[in-house]
């Protein structure tokens, strides 16, 4: 098959995934569930960073998921593992459910390799997995304590209500400001899994790839997006100082491992966050987190399967 008809198939399938992946962002779920602003105004925010995340930040990790987990790519292995996240991510989306694009894409990697006796670099899987492991937990434990620390300098400070509401006040601009640099990183952090495994393949183009990917995400999130936040947004009780508590440590954690190239799950640290807020605060979780757990634990396997699946057939059209 001619390589233009294959670099276009690539980047039709990169844009679904962006499109899928924009669709199913949660980042913005905090400002929401906090009624700091309009659904309207959170889903041209999220399109503004969406598009400079992904064109500013979203090289390094690109290149760690093209290039660091499966060596010796070839066109049916890029098509097999971009059409299984594609199809685990459109069904999570279409469940409203939240998962993370980052296992789905590597889980598809990881389950073909091991089939087509690939060869795999196992230590950066190692590593990876260990960020995937302490990151929501991190995400849970800070958000705790943080929340505390906050409660125990509001009741040694704050005098009446018309200083919780300046407080109060005050925190939404913080954390507005700290969503914003959220968004700005997950994007930069998402776009791996729609076009890193493109940029594996060999000599691309990579801002023209990061600069589309970053349209397709906005493009998602205008169409689809506002059903994900509005679910995650409802997990637990939230005020402007809580959302606080809850997105400092995805903020920091996403944005340290965009900057370093290591692919994480947006989804997995903030909804472990506020499930710790929840905890911390003592108010009850929304019925159904379940499901959003289960999901979790299916991605990885699923989508391998799904790959182990889809290679045969789409090796038989497309030989190497």
């Amino acid at each position: 098959m001619a390589v233009s008809v294959i670099l276009v198939i690539f980047l039709i399938i990169a844009i679904i995934i962006a499109f899928g992946i924009g669709a199913n962002d949660e980042t913005f779920a905090g400002i929401y569930g906090s009624r700091i602003l309009s659904m309207k105004f959170i889903l041209i925010l999220a399109s503004i960073f969406a598009i400079t995340g992904a064109l500013l930040l979203g090289e390094a990790v690109s290149k760690t998921v093209g290039k660091g987990i499966l060596v010796n790519l070839n066109d049916a292995i890029v098509i097999t593992i971009l059409v299984s996240t594609a199809i685990w991510l459109i069904l999570s989306s279409a469940l409203g459910l939240p998962i993370s694009t980052t296992h789905a894409t590597i889980g598809a990697v990881i389950g073909l390799g091991i089939v087509i006796n690939a060869d795999l670099s196992w230590l950066t899987i190692f590593e990876l997995s260990i960020w995937w492991i302490l990151s929501p937990i991190i995400g849970y434990i800070v958000t705790f304590i943080v929340f505390r620390l906050m409660q125990n300098y509001k009741m040694k400070h704050l005098n009446g209500f018309q200083s919780y509401e300046k407080t109060e006040q005050r925190f939404s601009y913080i954390v507005l400001i700290v969503i914003c640099i959220t968004a700005f990183s997950r994007a930069g952090n998402d776009c791996s899994n729609a076009v890193g495994i493109v940029i594996g393949v060999g000599d691309v183009q990579i801002d023209l790839l990061l600069l589309i990917t970053g349209i397709s995400l906005a493009g998602g999130l205008l169409v689809l997006g506002r059903g994900v936040i509005k679910n995650v947004g409802k997990i637990t009780e939230l005020y402007p100082s809580t959302a606080f508590a809850a997105q400092i440590p995805t903020a920091a954690i996403l944005f340290l491992g965009t900057a370093l190239g290591i692919p994480l799950s947006g989804s997995h640290m903030l909804v472990a966050s506020f499930v710790g807020l929840s905890k911390a605060n003592h108010t009850p979780v929304k019925k159904g987190l379940w499901k959003i757990v289960l999901v979790w634990f299916l991605t990885f396997p699923m989508a391998g399967i799904l790959s182990i699946l889809l290679y045969f057939p789409i090796n038989a059209l497309i030989p190497t």
